[in-house]
């Protein structure tokens, strides 16, 4: 039933049966319009980036809540993780950045001092940005 919506024009045809061509024509072409936005938001919904789950952690920040070194402990949002790094050592109340989960270990890294740029990857494509 929920994919009805998609062959709402076809389903619409018997209206020329049923209805002078003068009115049924507009009534259909109307029918059309409204088709094709709610297309365009099913598929500008479609694109969106992940928000939940493992998928929408990635890159995200998370707070160290027991020291890395090389493993530890972080919080993201109201979740406590465990949580490794490659880099050095991690500090407790120190900010870090998501970059890969594996199993229930999240890899993390630091995020740089206020202002500075960081290299990440994002899908495949390395891209500068600022943290906060």
């Amino acid at each position: 039933m929920c994919h009805a919506i998609l062959f709402l024009p076809a389903i619409a045809l018997p209206i020329f049966w049923l209805l002078p061509f003068e009115t049924a024509f507009p009534l259909y072409l109307s029918i059309v319009g409204i088709s094709f936005i709610i297309y365009f938001k099913i598929f500008k919904a479609m694109r969106q980036q992940i928000r939940t789950g493992i998928e929408g952690m990635l890159g995200k920040k998370a707070l160290v809540i027991e020291d890395i070194d090389p493993d530890g402990k972080i919080q993201y949002a109201t979740e406590i993780w465990c949580a490794t790094t490659t880099n050095n050592r991690l500090n407790k109340g120190e900010q870090v950045k998501i970059c890969e989960i594996q199993g229930l270990m999240v890899l993390v890294e630091a995020i740089p001092a206020d202002g500075e740029m960081m290299e990440i990857g994002v899908n495949g494509r390395n891209q500068t940005e600022v943290f906060d």
